[in-house]
């Protein structure tokens, strides 16, 4: 069983991810761009000089620091299906592989179990990368696919 050492298994999804994240920041030049994001559309979009960077999101999951927990997103009844989409693989191959990290709706956790899981998810989803949005009390962990560049929008009419 490919799990059956779950915290290498583990490792592995955080390196694949950051080695991810890096080669996409790096194809894209993109460092400290302005970004914003949309649950509604599920995509994530950075701003360039002449375009813009977008990539399709799927929220897997966000911590509290006010209740100290992590939530997956397909147990968040405020979040929309489309943001959502793929988390059903995550969740089987949690119950597949016996690892209720990844099928249990909520449990302790903050930065680094969010983390964790984020990685993970984007190793089941084969993600492109990962992206967190740190937020005052709730940050939101997503994965990345499919980036695309787009002309920036004639703002001028």
């Amino acid at each position: 069983d490919e799990t059956s050492d779950w915290a290498a298994w583990s490792r592995e999804a955080v390196r694949l991810m950051q080695a991810r994240n890096d080669a996409w920041q790096q194809r894209f030049s993109l460092t400290s761009n302005r970004y914003r994001w949309d649950l509604a559309t599920a995509t994530l979009r950075f701003e360039r000089e002449h375009d813009e960077v977008i990539a399709t999101t799927c929220l897997v999951g966000t911590t509290s620091l006010a209740k100290g927990t992590f939530l997956w997103a397909w147990a968040n009844e405020s979040v929309p299906e489309v943001p959502r989409r793929g988390l059903d693989r995550v969740r089987a191959f949690g119950e597949q592989h016996g690892l209720s990290l990844l099928t249990r709706p909520e449990f302790p956790g903050a930065r680094p179990e969010g983390l964790e899981i984020v990685a993970v998810a984007g190793r089941v989803l084969d993600a492109e990368g990962v992206w967190i949005d740190p937020g005052s009390d709730v940050m939101c962990y997503f994965t990345l696919s499919n980036f695309r560049t787009v002309p920036k929008e004639d703002r001028s009419g």
